[in-house]
């Protein structure tokens, strides 16, 4: 059984659990409540440095979720209590938050340099190859996966293992991580009453809530295993074999 397939196992063996304790113990407080007033404390107290601090962590755990997005789209939307306006420029937000992302990939990106064993030899020298003949996919993919929530870890490890250059990953990962964050930002500057209401009248406890969270986490878990179970090896090896017929 390869790592990632141990990995999808026993997280999808925690997120039963989980739910089964939930059901089992009514008052359990549900992580996501916890989670989102602990970001909105951190807003309310770091301010623009908190949202790039928490964007530099959220990306530097490499292949573990961590909701440094919520930072961001609190950020965005955050108002005076008294005057009702707005505290923080979106745009400023989501550029603050983009360069401390990116600045947190690159932790994954050092890891798969130094000989990180995430991924297997065979997989790393393969992928390094394959990178080699697709220049100019590898930049597409890095934008790609910056301007959506998929993990980047999954691409940016086996690069830094194939000897990537590193200014290679920034800028397109800067790029999209701007456009991202930004984009979250804005999300917030409209939604984040919407949300703050939402989660302050729905109970935490009730099955429902507790399906979507699960489902949630799940999904970015079987995101990652995807990505990773990519078989680079066959890629390549097919391809060869496809020029020499």
């Amino acid at each position: 059984m390869r790592k990632s397939d141990i990995l999808l196992l026993i997280s999808t063996i925690a997120l039963l659990l989980y739910f089964l304790l939930s059901m089992t113990i009514p008052g359990l407080m549900s992580p996501v409540v916890v989670i989102y007033h602990w970001l909105l404390d951190v807003s309310l107290v770091l301010g623009d440095l908190g949202d790039f601090l928490i964007s530099f962590l959220g990306n530097a755990t490499v292949l573990i979720p961590f909701p440094y997005m919520g930072v961001t789209f609190i950020l965005g939307g955050l108002t005076d209590e008294i005057t009702s306006e707005f505290l923080f420029d979106p745009w400023l937000v989501g550029f603050l938050s983009g360069l401390g992302a990116v600045f947190g990939e690159m932790t994954g990106y050092l890891i798969g340099y130094s000989g990180g064993q995430l991924i297997e030899k065979n997989q790393r020298n393969a992928f390094g190859n394959y990178v080699n003949e697709h220049p100019r996919a590898t930049p597409f993919l890095l934008w790609f996966l910056a301007v959506t929530p998929i993990p980047d870890d999954v691409l940016i490890l086996p690069l830094g293992a194939a000897r990537y250059p590193w200014w290679k990953v920034m800028i397109p990962q800067f790029v999209g991580k701007t456009m991202f964050m930004t984009f979250i930002a804005w999300s917030g500057r409209i939604g984040l009453g919407i949300v703050g209401t939402l989660i302050g009248n729905t109970d935490p406890f009730n099955i429902v809530s507790r399906g979507i969270e699960i489902t949630s986490v799940f999904l970015v878990v079987l995101a990652i295993y995807v990505l990773v179970r990519i078989d680079w090896t066959r890629m390549v090896l097919g391809k060869n074999h496809e020029e020499e017929d």
